[in-house]
């Protein structure tokens, strides 16, 4: 079973938990490389997951994840994953999807994930650069 059909099969919104999710789209490319694990720990830093909720989250235990119900929320915890994407500077199909398929979890058009980046470009926490090249490999996904 791959990563995509374990989110689309096995578990929903409510199972998940934000550290879980920023590990499965480090790790969809086959690869967990230091800058990857780093923005996982500055990410669980700001949004106060302590280490035991990190490994906890890991080790596949409840650490009583909610559902995310308005816009904000949905945004920044889609941004957290984009920018665990965006960490290592390589984009591989496989974590858009991933990311993609999460964003559905949470009732996320892709246009609205679209929008949510240029927002942060436009807000200056994504350089045009890289948020050109997100939104690159999620329109031609969306295209293919």
């Amino acid at each position: 079973m791959s990563i995509v059909d374990w989110f689309k099969n096995d578990l929903n919104t409510e199972e998940r938990t934000l550290t879980r999710d920023l590990l499965s789209v480090a790790v969809a490319d086959g690869e967990f490389c230091d800058e990857e694990k780093n923005t996982i720990l500055e990410i669980c830093q700001l949004e106060g997951i302590s280490a035991v909720e990190l490994i906890d989250s890991i080790r596949n235990q409840s650490s009583g994840a909610k559902l995310l119900s308005s816009v904000e929320e949905k945004k920044r915890y889609l941004l957290h994953l984009i920018r665990m994407m965006m960490s290592d500077g390589k984009y591989y199909g496989i974590e858009l999807h991933v990311i993609e398929v999460l964003a559905r979890k949470i009732e996320v058009p892709p246009l609205q994930l679209i929008s949510f980046i240029l927002d942060e470009v436009n807000a200056g926490h994504i350089s045009k650069e890289e948020g050109i090249k997100v939104i690159d490999h999620f329109v031609r996904r969306y295209t293919d």
